[in-house]
């Protein structure tokens, strides 16, 4: 699906506007950035004068309603924290504000869910059914903790010295496809497969973890009672 211009006159600014707020640690600010990078990549030529910073903070705002931020206040959430309030309280949610938090957290740049968001990491339409809350938790706050083979990245090494990072995604004429940009799995490098001398798995997740750290604890309950339900408002525990 192209962008259109204005989407991306939305699109950008947020990202200067987050920096600010963002919690989670340098390496949440530093994902930012390269999601903005990334997306920066794909933009017309012709369309980058226009979403320069200094156009968009003098040219006419578009009208749209506001992304919905946490109110917070945020904490460092622990599985085990987390977990114990999912026990007792994932009844007489928030749908709105669950799906405002998926939005909020950016789930929806990796993500598809409901039949919307983007196809770069695991389908999670059907969590609800295949992980229990605390599962799912941990894969939110410890994303590192476990690495499915089908989004393992690694250094490729040469004999020249050289390193590619990234995930193989193919092999031709004896060559092996490396993505090196987690969000577009087109962007590939080339590597001979007999240059290749040494393949380290990279054990950390290309998910920044923190992304919860800005939710207060009613906003995590609505968001894990979001995720589970498959993004059903009649779910039960939606019953006022």
């Amino acid at each position: 699906m192209r962008c259109s211009l204005l989407q991306r006159i939305i699109y950008f600014p947020w990202f200067e506007n987050v920096q600010n707020e963002a919690k989670g640690g340098n390496s949440f600010k530093g994902f930012l950035r390269m999601i903005r990078d990334a997306a920066w990549q794909h933009v017309p030529e012709a369309e980058r004068a226009e979403l320069a910073p200094d156009k968009l903070a003098s040219g006419p705002k578009p009208v749209i309603a506001p992304l919905v931020q946490p109110k917070g206040p945020g904490r460092e959430w622990t599985i085990d924290a987390a977990a114990a309030l999912t026990q007792k309280g994932l009844s007489k949610r928030d749908y709105a504000n669950g799906k405002a938090m998926f939005n909020a957290t950016q789930c929806t740049i990796c993500h598809r869910f409901a039949g919307e968001g983007a196809g770069v990491g695991p389908d999670l339409s059907t969590v609800g059914t295949k992980f229990s809350p605390r599962d799912l938790l941990e894969s939110i706050i410890a994303p590192s903790k476990v690495i499915s083979d089908q989004y393992q990245t690694s250094m490729f090494i040469t004999k020249d010295g050289a390193s590619v990072m990234g995930k193989k995604v193919g092999e031709e004429n004896g060559e092996l496809l490396i993505a090196t940009s987690p969000l577009d799995p087109s962007q590939t490098t080339k590597v001979k497969k007999a240059d290749v001398t040494t393949t380290i798995p990279i054990t950390v997740s290309t998910m920044p973890p923190g992304l919860f750290n800005r939710l207060n604890q009613d906003e995590m309950l609505d968001l894990v009672a979001y995720l589970i339900s498959g993004g059903n408002e009649q779910d039960k525990m939606f019953t006022k």
